[in-house]
């Protein structure tokens, strides 16, 4: 079955995993985000989903008409406020790969070196698959391909991790032989250098990054008219799955 490319709106990283993989339940790791964005903004995402289930569905259906079929968990959910526990109007997108991420700036220049922390304003390139499995059912995964840096929230390295704060005084420059007193007079010499900022606010791209090609067909999600696209579809793969059980 033939697997869709997408580039999502801007959105805010949430538990990025981009820079490194997250090795908490194997060694090998996985690279990952959720991505949060309005419900708006998320539509094309959610409508794609829901089509490529659909296909996928009937696919199964036309080969074995009597198969029964469940639906698998969907890679997205709405957000819940962390104190009242109440929708906040935004969705999480989870995105997921074995593979590192191509990652951009906001100029479409290729970054070789990120650290990229949760709250970087990110767009995502994806690539959305269906699958199906006795256990889990008829579902889509949604591959993380590439990222493009809107805002970037760095994260904390070195002095800056402990607390510390530029101060005048010794620097690693000087000779650590000289006596006190010199050493003092050589730091009144020393113009301190300007504290790196954690966030940058990044320049609107020119262009649009485009996804990661693979070998397979593509196809470009095409705007969605309505926002009640995504629930007839919806509608439409629980009617097809009732069929056959």
């Amino acid at each position: 079955m033939s697997k869709k490319t997408f580039t999502t709106a801007k959105g805010r990283a949430d538990y990025p995993y981009i820079s490194t993989p997250d090795t908490k339940f194997d060694d090998k790791g996985h690279y990952k985000v959720n991505l949060c964005l309005s419900k708006e903004d998320a539509e094309p995402v959610i409508k794609l989903v829901q089509e490529t289930i659909l296909e996928g569905i009937k696919a199964l259906k036309k080969d074995k008409p009597n198969m029964d079929i469940k639906q698998a968990p969907l890679p997205f959910h709405d957000e819940l406020d962390k104190e009242t526990n109440e929708p906040t109007g935004n969705v999480i997108i989870k995105f997921k790969s074995q593979y590192k991420p191509a990652v951009f700036d906001s100029k479409g220049n290729l970054m070789t070196q990120s650290n990229i922390y949760g709250g970087s304003i990110l767009k995502v390139g994806g690539l959305a698959s269906f699958y199906h499995t006795k256990m889990l059912g008829a579902g889509v995964s949604i591959r993380l391909s590439a990222v493009q840096i809107i805002e970037y929230v760095e994260g904390s390295q070195g002095a800056e991790k402990f607390g510390f704060v530029e101060e005048e005084g010794f620097t690693l420059s000087e000779d650590v032989s000289t006596s006190e007193t010199d050493s003092a007079a050589a730091a009144e010499k020393v113009a301190p250098a300007p504290a790196k900022p954690k966030v940058v606010q990044a320049i609107k791209p020119a262009q649009q990054v485009k996804p990661v090609e693979t070998q397979e067909s593509v196809e470009e999600p095409k705007a969605v008219k309505t926002a009640s696209d995504a629930d007839s579809l919806a509608n439409e793969i629980a009617d097809l799955i009732s069929k056959g059980a």
